[in-house]
């Protein structure tokens, strides 16, 4: 058998693994809702909140963020990533270009690079998703406390 060959039948075998895995986990999770009372056959209640979760965090993310709004939950996510960059953010529109994101210094405003804007983005809507997952309800009405992220 040539090099490529094997390799490829051990990416197919890990593949089949995971696969194997994802079925055992499944059939587990099922196992637990008949256990705790609930039908074999209902979605899992972390997969649609996940789902639900990650809408409203893009929503807010792409939209909400961006534009200035002074809400609670938007000023919380900007003071995070504040905080995790080590400095005040802006985000500006200039006219006619894309969105600049600039750090405010005691000397002004420094135009961050191409990279550097997409890791402030990366790190941006993973804070919008724990903002947004902690202060979702859970089922039963109480803040969730799960951490999935």
């Amino acid at each position: 058998m040539s090099e490529s060959q094997v390799r490829l039948r051990l990416m197919l075998q890990g593949y089949e693994q995971q696969l194997l895995t994802a079925r055992r986990l499944a059939k587990f999770r099922a196992k637990c809702r008949v256990i705790n009372g609930e039908s074999r056959d209902d979605p899992d209640p972390q997969i649609k909140r996940r789902t639900y979760v990650e809408k409203v965090a893009r929503e807010v993310y792409e939209s909400l963020i961006y534009t200035g709004s002074t809400n609670p939950i938007i000023e919380e996510i900007r003071a995070e990533l504040s905080s995790q960059i080590g400095a005040e953010l802006q985000f500006t529109y200039p006219p006619g270009k894309r969105l600049r994101i600039v750090k405010v210094t005691p000397t002004g405003q420094v135009a961050l690079s191409a990279e550097e804007q997409q890791k402030v983005r990366l790190l941006f809507f993973r804070v919008t998703r724990e903002k947004i997952n902690a202060s979702m309800l859970d089922e039963s009405g109480d803040q969730s406390s799960q951490e999935w992220f």
